[in-house]
C-alpha cells in the first residue's frame, strides 16, 4: 500500500505545484485564477487519498474526507468572488461575448441595485 499512497501524494503534490508555477507564469487574471483553483483543488484530493491509504484508519480516513468535501465547497466560491471583485478593476481580453457586462447594464437601466437581480429572470417585473 506504500508505493500506491506514494504515488497519489507525488501526483498531488506536483499538481499543487503545478497550479503555483502557473499562478506565477500566467499573464491575464483569469488565467491565474483559474490556475489557483482547479489544480491545487485536485492536488489536495489526491494528497488526501494517499494519506488516507497510508495511515490507514477510518478516523483518518473521515478527517480527510471532511478535508477534501470542505475544500470542494470553498474553492470554488472563493475564486468566482476574486474574480467577480476583479472584474472592471482589470483590462482583459475576452474570447467571445461579455455576458456580465450585458447583465451590468440591465441591472444599470432597470435601476436596481439589488446584485442578486436579474431583469432578465422568469417573473421579474
Amino acid at each position: 500500500m506504500g508505493i500506491v499512497a506514494s504515488i497519489f501524494m507525488i501526483t498531488g503534490a506536483t499538481l499543487t505545484m503545478i497550479g503555483g508555477i502557473g499562478v506565477i507564469r500566467f499573464r491575464d487574471l483569469m488565467s491565474r485564477v483559474h490556475a489557483a483553483a482547479k489544480a491545487p483543488t485536485l492536488g489536495l484530493m489526491l494528497v488526501a487519498v494517499g494519506a488516507a491509504i497510508e495511515i490507514g484508519t477510518f478516523d483518518a480516513a473521515v478527517a480527510l474526507v471532511l478535508v477534501v468535501v470542505l475544500q470542494l465547497l470553498t474553492s470554488p466560491v472563493a475564486t468566482h468572488v476574486l474574480a467577480r471583485a476583479s472584474y472592471g478593476q482589470v483590462d482583459m481580453a475576452l474570447d467571445g461575448e461579455d455576458d456580465l457586462a450585458a447583465l451590468l447594464a440591465a441591472r444599470a437601466e432597470s435601476g436596481s441595485s439589488d446584485p442578486d437581480h436579474d431583469p432578465d429572470a422568469p417573473g421579474a417585473p
